[in-house]
């Protein structure tokens, strides 16, 4: 990836179920401008918890947003309303549905309000990015970005009106994005995420993975405990990381309980 803190999208690209629309979801954050890693979800600080803010903030939201899809995908109900590569292309559209927050990184400037027309913006320069899936796909993401702002969608100033979420794809996204943006729900983000991660891999020998036996969760409601303390205190916890996480090394582990 051309800019080093959109690693922080690394552990979203391998929920993706279908390797054509993971390339997709790549090349677009090719496109992504370089002010999205350096500001926060909102302008004013007014509409988003504490981890949506500041440098990454806006970064942070996005993952949260792709997050909540990901847990209602596990929900049986959820889940069977879409195909997999529906899922996929649902992850896409969060990925990208904030990505001209503030347009390109000509129109930005640090004292600059979010554009009221980011969603139309930023479903565009998707529209853009070729070669990958089929149009009629590349279009159901542009379409589900286009309405992700809901009820919320005159602006006063300009006159302008963004189309309101109607077909299940855009109704889900906005409901995953509001979620993410209200400011009584937290969402857990490692400190300094990127920095351990290249020490980790900087300091640890590729053939020195840790074992089951000595594996410590640094993540989620378990952070600080023992991979086979959990596997038996909270059995239920074990069988969601099963179907859920694909990094590693805790994916190898969990196949070996």
């Amino acid at each position: 990836m051309k800019n080093e803190k959109a690693k922080i999208f690394v552990p979203l690209l391998d929920t993706f179920e279908h390797a054509d629309i993971q390339s997709f979801a790549k090349a677009c954050i090719q496109t992504i401008p370089s002010y999205f890693w350096d500001v926060g979800a909102s302008s004013t600080g007014k509409y988003h918890p504490d981890y949506a803010l500041g440098d990454l903030g806006l970064a942070r939201h996005t993952c949260a947003v792709v997050r909540f899809l990901n847990h209602m995908f596990q929900i049986d109900c959820c889940r069977s309303d879409f195909t997999s590569r529906e899922r996929d292309l649902l992850r896409v559209a969060a990925i990208m549905h904030d990505s001209r927050k503030s347009g390109s990184d000509a129109d930005f400037t640090w004292d600059k309000y979010t554009k009221f027309d980011h969603p139309i913006l930023a479903a565009n320069e998707v529209r853009k990015v070729k070669g990958f899936i089929p149009e009629e796909e590349m279009e159901l993401v542009a379409k589900t970005i286009e309405s992700h702002m809901g009820q919320w969608n005159k602006d006063r100033r300009s006159r302008k009106t963004l189309p309101l979420p109607e077909t299940k794809y855009q109704k889900i996204l906005h409901l995953a994005d509001y979620l993410a943006s209200r400011k009584d729900i937290e969402v857990l983000f490692r400190a300094n995420e990127l920095h351990r991660r290249e020490t980790r891999s900087n300091e640890t020998p590729s053939n020195s993975a840790p074992s089951a036996e000595d594996y410590i969760f640094d993540f989620g409601k378990h952070n600080g405990e023992k991979l086979l303390d959990v596997a038996r205190t909270d059995p239920g916890y074990i069988a969601w990381a099963k179907s859920t996480i694909t990094r590693e090394p805790i994916r190898t582990l969990l196949e070996q309980l």
